[in-house]
C-alpha cells in the first residue's frame, strides 16, 4: 500500500484554531458560574447548542482545507473574516443569551454564509467532477444554516431560539448523514480526506483545549490554595492527555484512505468532556459548589471522552485495535469512580480528588501498558 502524502498544517491553520479554543472557553464560563453550586439546564443548554455550532463551523472549515484550501490569499482572507465573527459571537455567548441573541447568531450565520462562498467559488473552479459532488453536499448543509439563522433573527427571542436550534441541529447532522454511501446520496467514486491532515488538525486543537484546562486549574496553584490536591488535580488533566496522545500519536494508522466522518463526529464528545472535566475539577475543593452535581459533571465529561476516543478504534493500526476486555475497562472505570464518588461525596474534596486521581490513573496506565506490550510484541 503506497503512503499518503501527508498535508502540511499551516501556521495560518493553528493561528485560526487558536479563536476556537477561545470561543470554547467563553462557552465554558457559561456553565463556570453555578448558582449555588448547581449549573442551571438553561445554561447547560446554551453551553451545548454553542458548542455545537462552534466546533461544527471550525470542521467544516477544516474539511473545506483538507479537500481544496491551500495557504492562499483567498484562503486566508476568508479564514480571517470568519476569525472576525468569531470574536464578536464569543464575547457575547457568554452573557444573557435573550439579551446577546443578535450578537451570537448573526456573526455565526455570517461565517455560515462565508463558509458557503468559499464552497461555491471552488465548485466553479474545479474540473473534477467528483469533487463537484461532495461540494453540492454544502450547498445544502451551509445554506440551510445560514437561512435558518438569519430568519431567526427576524423573530422574537422565544421563537428565533428554537429556529436557530432546529437550524443548527439538523445542519450538524447532515453531514453524517449525506456522507453515507448506503443512504445513496454520495457517488461511490468520492475520493476521502487526506487523513493525516485532518488527525493532525482535529489533534492540535484537542491539545490547545487541554492548555485551556490547565489554565482552568491553575487557580488552585496559587500561594493560598497550593497544596497535595494540587498536584493530584494536576495527575488528572496529564492522565487523560496521556490516554489521548498514546491513541492519537502511537495507536492510529493515519496511512489509509477514509472519509474521516468517524474521526470528526467522535470528537464532539472529545471537546465537550474535555470541558466537563476542566469546569467541574476548577469546582474541586470549593465550598460554594454542589459536590454532588461536581462529581456528575466529573465523570460525565470523562466517559464523554473515553466514548469519543474509542470511536477511533477502528482506525487503529493492523495489531493494535483495543480488546473488548480493554474496551469494557476503560467504559466502566468512569462509571465506577462516579458511583464510589457518590457514596463518599459527603466526606471532603480529598478524598473526591484521590479517588478521581486513582480512577484516571489506572485509565491511563492500562493505555500505555497494551501500546508498550503491542509495540513489544510488533517489534
Amino acid at each position: 500500500m503506497s503512503l499518503i502524502k501527508h498535508k502540511k498544517v499551516e501556521l495560518t491553520e493553528l493561528f485560526y484554531d487558536l479563536v476556537y479554543v477561545y470561543a470554547i472557553s467563553q462557552l465554558t464560563s457559561i456553565i463556570h458560574h453555578a448558582h449555588h453550586g448547581v449549573v442551571s439546564l438553561e445554561s447547560f443548554f446554551n453551553f451545548s447548542v454553542g458548542l455545537i455550532i462552534f466546533i461544527n463551523s471550525w470542521m467544516v472549515q477544516a474539511v473545506y482545507t483538507n479537500r481544496f484550501g491551500s495557504n492562499s490569499l483567498r484562503n486566508i482572507f476568508f479564514m480571517f473574516l470568519q476569525m472576525i465573527c468569531l470574536l464578536v459571537a464569543s464575547r457575547a455567548v457568554s452573557s444573557d443569551w435573550r439579551d446577546n441573541f443578535l450578537w451570537i447568531f448573526f456573526p455565526m450565520a455570517s461565517i455560515s454564509l462565508l463558509l458557503l462562498f468559499q464552497y461555491i467559488l471552488e465548485y466553479f473552479t474545479t474540473s473534477n467532477i467528483s469533487d463537484k459532488s461532495f461540494i453540492k453536499q454544502f450547498f445544502y448543509i451551509l445554506g440551510l444554516r445560514s437561512a435558518g439563522l438569519f430568519i431567526s433573527l427576524l423573530f422574537p427571542y422565544e421563537i428565533g431560539i428554537w429556529i436557530a436550534i432546529f437550524s443548527i441541529i439538523s445542519t450538524w447532522l447532515l453531514p453524517g448523514l449525506l456522507s453515507d454511501p448506503r443512504n445513496g446520496f454520495v457517488s461511490a467514486e468520492l475520493r476521502p480526506v487526506n487523513f493525516p491532515h485532518l488527525i493532525e488538525r482535529l489533534s492540535l486543537l484537542v491539545i490547545i483545549t487541554f492548555g485551556e484546562a490547565l489554565i482552568g486549574i491553575s487557580e488552585h496553584f496559587s500561594s493560598r490554595s497550593f497544596s497535595l490536591q494540587s498536584i493530584l488535580i494536576f495527575i488528572i488533566v496529564t492522565n487523560f492527555f496521556m490516554i489521548y496522545i498514546v491513541e492519537i500519536d502511537h495507536l492510529l494508522d493515519t496511512n489509509r484512505e477514509e472519509t474521516g466522518i468517524r474521526a470528526i463526529y467522535s470528537h464532539y464528545p472529545i471537546l465537550f468532556g474535555l470541558s466537563l472535566i476542566t469546569i467541574s475539577l476548577s469546582f474541586f475543593e470549593n465550598s460554594d459548589m454542589n459536590i454532588f452535581y461536581t462529581m456528575l459533571y466529573f465523570y460525565g465529561g470523562v466517559l464523554l471522552f473515553i466514548i469519543g476516543l474509542v470511536q477511533h478504534n477502528v482506525y487503529n493500526k493492523i495489531g493494535y485495535m483495543l480488546p473488548k476486555n480493554l474496551l469494557a475497562v476503560l467504559i466502566l472505570l468512569p462509571i465506577m469512580g462516579g458511583i464510589i464518588s457518590l457514596v463518599f461525596f459527603s466526606k471532603s474534596w480529598w478524598t473526591l480528588t484521590i479517588i478521581a486521581c486513582i480512577i484516571s490513573s489506572i485509565m491511563m496506565i492500562s493505555f500505555i501498558h497494551f501500546n508498550i506490550k503491542n509495540t513489544l510484541s510488533h517489534s
